[in-house]
């Protein structure tokens, strides 16, 4: 409450708070006891005040606190103290002003003592979880790139295990394969990344501008239509590779025009096209298809390549199974 007031008032009104937050404090315990006058007489006319002295303690600081008890006596004494009104200086009277003085003190050190320790701790913690987080989300992207640069790994190592002639090398980089994408899923499960699924059209949107600056192209050369497409992870991460080396290589080659990205889903068949309709589109499509890393991609996915042509032109396709991504899963066991 007092923070919210506080925000709300200027410079100024945030250095007076404190001193009228304690002088309605120190009023309000006056007119607490007030009304009891008769009944008690001069008995407990300090201990009316003690509310006041602990909460403006607490709530300011040590200096509001002092003024809070210096008000206090001095009202308790002059107007609750008997007699009232007049100076009294007999031995019960100066005993029970040097107890409250006394017992304020104590209060007040006390209280500001802990609410002072209590801020450095607040501080120091608030410091530490800082460099905790920016420790924990260092840690979750490095685990992103390790679970994407092994995927690439063991992409490369099944499409060297197919071409191989020798069964044992075969066998062996097979192996290699499988423990790579382990590695991978372990890198990013402790990334926190799990099984979610991903929004594929908002990735493959943000991975075509990424690609499209990195090549210094308008970042609305690459549009994708709208499919309400989600992929597992692993699924995402290998065709994200994928896209990225195809749109790569067709700016290589130097196609103009506006690229359109066409996600399908049916059953379990998953299909991505790459459509441009000039007329020298389908000559750098081809190229796209040899090379090495998509080549990779889809040897680990289980996809297909092709080359189609509609009303819209021709149009790179990736064929991709549903089924792929949890296949690879679960033969990726140690060995």
């Amino acid at each position: 409450m007092i923070s919210w007031v506080s925000e709300r008032l200027g410079r100024r009104g945030r250095a007076a708070l404190p001193w009228v937050a304690t002088a309605g404090l120190v009023a309000c315990a006056f007119l607490i006891r007030l009304p009891m006058q008769g009944a008690l007489g001069g008995s407990l006319a300090y201990s009316a005040f003690y509310p006041a002295v602990i909460l403006s303690a607490y709530a300011f600081g040590r200096w509001p606190a002092i003024a809070a008890a210096t008000g206090s006596a001095a009202l308790a004494y002059w107007f609750f103290v008997e007699p009232a009104f007049d100076w009294k200086d007999a031995p019960n009277v100066i005993a029970g002003f040097v107890f409250f003085a006394v017992t304020c003190t104590v209060i007040i050190g006390l209280i500001t003592g802990l609410t002072g320790a209590l801020r450095a701790v607040s501080r120091e913690l608030g410091r530490a979880q800082a460099v905790a987080d920016s420790h924990a989300g260092l840690f979750r992207e490095l685990n992103d790139r390790m679970s994407h640069h092994m995927r690439l790994v063991a992409g490369v190592l099944a499409l060297q295990a197919k071409g191989e002639p020798e069964p044992q090398v075969a066998d062996s980089l097979k192996r290699a394969m499988e423990r790579s994408l382990l590695i991978s899923r372990v890198h990013r499960e402790l990334g926190g990344r799990g099984d979610d699924a991903v929004a594929f059209d908002d990735f493959a949107a943000a991975l075509a501008r990424a690609v499209c600056a990195a090549r210094n192209e308008p970042t609305d050369r690459v549009l994708v239509d709208p499919s309400g497409l989600c992929l597992d992870v692993e699924e995402a991460t290998s065709l994200g590779v994928a896209l990225a080396e195809c749109l790569s290589a067709l700016f290589d080659a130097g196609v103009g025009g506006t690229l359109r990205l066409r996600l399908d889903a049916r059953g379990r068949q998953t299909e991505v096209a790459i459509s441009q309709g000039v007329d020298n589109a389908e000559g750098a499509l081809v190229s796209v298809t040899n090379g090495y890393l998509l080549r990779a991609m889809t040897e680990q996915l289980g996809a297909a390549v092709a080359l189609r042509t509609d009303a819209t032109g021709s149009a790179l396709v990736l064929s991709i199974p549903r089924g792929a991504a949890a296949d690879i899963r679960s033969a990726a066991t140690l060995h």
